[in-house]
């Protein structure tokens, strides 16, 4: 059979998923699978197919600031998982002065989601939006398991040898973390005492179509063959120097290796792949003297290890200006979301990262939006990226949870040292549980709104060594006759309450397609609450 056939059959096989637009795709992706007859063509496949867009250059980008904006947000190539920064204690609502009440705008749009509601995919007029982020996400994993699979039945010439290694080392990074959020998403957290009998996610990583329906797998199996992947990939990438930051290398695949076994709770084995990352030389950059708008989150940034997918903070941490509103009038209005004040609060006051993270609205004194990546540059994903501090944040919680509490503090100080001034700098003194917990409020302020808060709380609810878990308000406002009110609150339990709300519901078309094999928890409904404070 010829390579590109079996590359377009591998395609359709990750729409078994999903009964949705099987035409729709092979007539989208056949031009660009015409060629598939050597490495040079999987390593171009491997940039169409596995690379998230990304970059001002990119059309969705400049067409979804236009309209219908979070449903291209949710459904268009360039968007994924966007309503991530959502459902977290990092965010609340936020209407300033005259917003146009639209369908269009993300406040209404992503109504359902910020509450916790039982059918999050539907807006406050309670018509319903796909979520395509399912069907979009395995046809780039079945992209994946098709590469990876190609190199082995290719003939490789011995100059072409490094360039194949480096393409799987790529395919198997990107498979990785495309499973890593889909299980995160769509999954129950990783839990040590329980993951081999846990339901997660479908795991498929051939390229044969097979005649089943498939079904959640364990949460160790699908785990377990992340662990596979990136140990492979960080083999395959020993050596490479990529000439962009786009394109995944050996640090980036050590230190994703190291969050999963974080949440697997392989401590030893986190701090061993946190450690073969800082073994490769890269530096923390100092913070100490930055003043409010420099940035740190930038691609020519030392601790941005890889990044791939656009920044949207810039939309969703929208700013208030001044203008007029169809039917409105003139004046500053402003419909979506700014950083909670539980966030801002967990600042000292003198962290350099509360005044270069993030910037008071200059039309809405005392509200601040996160700024982390230059706002309108683009550059640095708000979700995928790959980050040095990262590193330092896995190794010291596992040394914490390994009771190696002297190396943790040491650890957790090579960062924190880069965030104060000299003369308020002031060495981590916790021990023990306490030092576990400041390790991971450091995180939340250092990762916030990068895509990993709400995982870390799903994570920690379930973890065997310091388990914690925290009720989440969502203040809810109301805009109705240019009067805006917050009415009341919504609450997310705890997650040993309330764990049904923790995991998104598999769309229904792929359930339906599986006969039954994958199903949801029901969600409860949610109302509204008085102010708790």
């Amino acid at each position: 059979m010829k390579l590109k056939h079996i590359y377009q059959i591998a395609l359709l096989c990750g729409l078994l998923f999903t009964s949705a637009a099987c035409g729709d795709f092979l007539k989208e992706y056949s031009q660009n699978q015409a060629y598939v007859e050597n490495v040079t063509n999987l390593d171009e496949l491997l940039i169409g197919e596995g690379y998230f867009r990304g970059g001002l250059t990119s059309s969705y980008f400049k067409d979804d600031q236009s309209s219908g904006f979070w449903t291209n947000l949710s459904n268009t190539d360039p968007w994924y998982f966007p309503y991530i920064h959502l459902m977290d204690d990092d965010v609340e609502e936020f209407v300033n002065g005259i917003p146009a009440e639209t369908s269009n705008y993300i406040r209404l749009n992503a109504y359902n989601i910020y509450r916790w509601q039982p059918d999050p995919f539907r807006n406050v007029e309670n018509n319903e939006f796909v979520d395509k982020n399912w069907t979009k996400m395995w046809s780039r994993i079945a992209a994946m398991n098709s590469i990876i699979y190609q190199l082995t039945q290719i003939d490789i010439d011995k100059d072409e040898e490094a360039t194949a290694l480096r393409v799987e080392g790529e395919a198997r990074f990107l498979r990785a973390q495309f499973y890593f959020w889909m299980a995160n998403i769509y999954g129950q957290p990783y839990c040590k005492a329980t993951a081999a009998t846990d339901p997660c996610i479908p795991l498929k990583t051939s390229e044969d179509i097979e005649d089943i329906y498939f079904s959640r797998a364990t949460a160790e199996k699908v785990y377990g063959q992340m662990v596979e992947d990136l140990t492979r990939a960080a083999e395959c990438l020993r050596g490479v120097s990529q000439v962009t930051k786009y394109r995944t290398n050996q640090a980036a695949a050590f230190t994703l290796l190291s969050r999963i076994h974080l949440y697997m709770e392989n401590y030893e084995a986190a701090v061993a792949a946190a450690d073969s990352v800082l073994a490769l030389g890269y530096e923390l950059e100092d913070m100490r003297g930055l003043q409010e708008g420099d940035k740190v989150v930038e691609l020519k940034s030392t601790e941005t290890l890889f990044t791939h997918g656009l920044y949207l903070m810039h939309f969703l941490h929208t700013d208030a200006l001044k203008g007029s509103v169809s039917g409105m009038g003139y004046g500053v209005y402003c419909s979506g979301y700014t950083s909670s004040v539980d966030l801002l609060d967990s600042y000292d006051e003198h962290d350099i990262r509360l005044k270069t993270f993030f910037t008071e609205r200059t039309q809405a004194k005392g509200t601040y939006r996160c700024v982390k990546s230059a706002d309108w540059a683009n550059e640095v994903s708000d979700k995928f990226a790959i980050r040095l501090p990262e590193v330092y944040l896995n190794k010291a919680e596992a040394l914490a949870c390994l009771h190696r509490d002297e190396e943790a503090r040491t650890t957790i100080d090579e960062l924190r040292a880069f965030r104060f001034e000299a003369a308020d700098f002031k060495p981590m003194d916790k021990s023990g549980n306490e030092l576990i917990d400041a390790i991971r409020d450091e995180r939340r302020l250092e990762l916030c709104f990068e895509g990993h808060r709400w995982f870390d709380l799903r994570r920690y609810a379930v973890n065997g060594v310091r388990p914690f878990e925290k009720e989440i308000y969502h203040k809810s406002v109301l805009y109705s006759n240019k009067t805006i009110t917050t009415e009341g609150e919504y609450v997310l339990k705890p997650y040993s309450q309330d764990k049904a709300a923790y995991v998104l519901p598999i769309p229904d078309d792929a359930i339906d397609f599986n006969k039954g094999n994958l199903s949801n928890e029901v969600r409860p409904e949610r109302t509204l609450q008085p102010l708790n404070n």
